[in-house]
């Protein structure tokens, strides 16, 4: 995040000394004027709201009013006047706008250093907001401002205010990845929502807007291989495979060199039961990167499961056979998708050595390849981590 010098709002304090001075002007604009040079606010202001209440045309006043009020730290008010004066004359427009600028920028500092306190004591998540909430007054076209308020949103489970100060900001700037790929995070949480409320439609809904936000990501950053992750997530679960398929294809052929371009269409043809097209992926992806551990867990689960899927057909042919009729050739190419899963599923586990159902699936592939002892070893693991939890 963009910092800003603290000794930007010091210069504002002569900024009305040097360009108003002692013109001629009505008696309580010049006592004012007087008060604020001997930093006497209150006095000064009183001064400014008596020449407004007999002439609220008076531009110079409003401006005067604006630079007390900045000195007094009442900042909404400062802001008010600035933009009254504005409403009735460019004359001090240069004067306006610097001082804007620099406020909204030490309001801006303080609002990020109130997020970042606000990890360790929540309460300050309410003051980080506050400063957010004027540097947006001050600077409406920011976008960057919205994003950040919208963090602080996210962290107080604000999602609403999150979401809606997202949505300002990517109005302000149509291009804001972040702001873009953030949005989509946040209509999971809703998604999320209305699942536990057994909403389905609500929740493929909130997906299908995930989804047009990840793809407006991926417009901006059409490279960004975690964005397209989440696309393709997105579309699923929106029941937009065809889209899922289409994006991840069409990823891997911009970029085959890609591993998380390779891996993501892996596991999505995975997810569709395609077993030697996510094995292939899956292959590809452990070419570019040997150590890719997730590839290599999920090539097991792809022989695994492909496995599986074999024997269960095979058993289901068999039990739908009639009676009498000669017994059909067992189909035995299973076994050797479940050998092939066994270094996969094995590295896995000294990958992830903690992961309790990874040990269980690894004890009972050993169990089906007659492996009593590694298959009893592997289901004590998994029982002491499940007990361990």
């Amino acid at each position: 995040m963009k910092r800003f010098l603290p000794g930007a709002v010091l210069l504002i304090a002569a900024v009305y000394l040097c360009s108003t001075g002692f013109q001629c002007g009505s008696a309580e604009t010049t006592s004012a004027k007087l008060y604020m040079q001997q930093k006497q606010w209150q006095k000064a202001e009183e001064s400014l709201l008596k020449q407004i209440a007999k002439n609220d045309k008076d531009e110079d006043a409003w401006f005067l009013l604006g630079a007390v009020r900045l000195e007094t730290k009442n900042y909404p008010g400062m802001n008010e006047a600035y933009t009254r004066a504005l409403a009735l004359s460019d004359a001090h427009k240069n004067e306006i706008t610097r001082n804007r600028l620099a406020l909204w920028g030490s309001q801006y500092n303080e609002g990020v250093n109130y997020y970042n306190r606000g990890r360790d004591t929540a309460v300050y998540y309410d003051s980080a907001l506050v400063r957010f909430t004027m540097a947006m007054a001050l600077e409406p076209d920011s976008s960057t401002t919205y994003y950040v308020a919208a963090l602080a949103n996210y962290a107080k489970q604000d999602y609403e205010g999150a979401r809606a100060n997202l949505q300002t900001g990517l109005k302000k700037n149509p291009d804001f990845f972040d702001a873009a790929r953030f949005l989509g995070q946040l209509e999971y949480v809703f998604a999320q929502k209305s699942l536990d409320a057994k909403d389905t439609a609500g929740a493929v809904a909130e997906y299908t807007k995930a989804a047009e936000m990840f793809k407006k990501s991926f417009d901006i950053q059409p490279n960004n291989a975690d964005n397209i992750a989440s696309l393709i997530d997105a579309y699923e679960r929106s029941h937009q495979s065809d889209k899922a398929e289409a994006i991840t294809r069409d990823a891997v052929t911009r970029d085959p060199k890609n591993k998380m371009f390779r891996y993501a269409f892996g596991v999505f043809l995975l997810k569709k039961e395609d077993y030697a097209g996510a094995i292939d992926q899956f292959t590809k992806t452990l070419e570019i990167d040997p150590n890719y551990s997730d590839a290599s867990y999920n090539m097991g689960v792809a022989y695994l499961n492909w496995g599986v899927s074999i024997k269960a057909a095979g058993d289901k042919a068999a039990e739908s056979q009639k009676k009498g009729a000669k017994p059909l050739k067992e189909d035995t190419s299973y076994k050797e998708k479940f050998k092939l899963a066994l270094p996969y599923l094995e590295k896995g586990v000294q990958i992830r050595p903690d992961d309790g159902a990874l040990w269980t699936q690894l004890a009972r592939l050993y169990a089906i390849l007659n492996m009593p002892d590694k298959s009893r070893a592997a289901f004590e693991k998994a029982d002491k981590l499940m007990k361990g939890k």
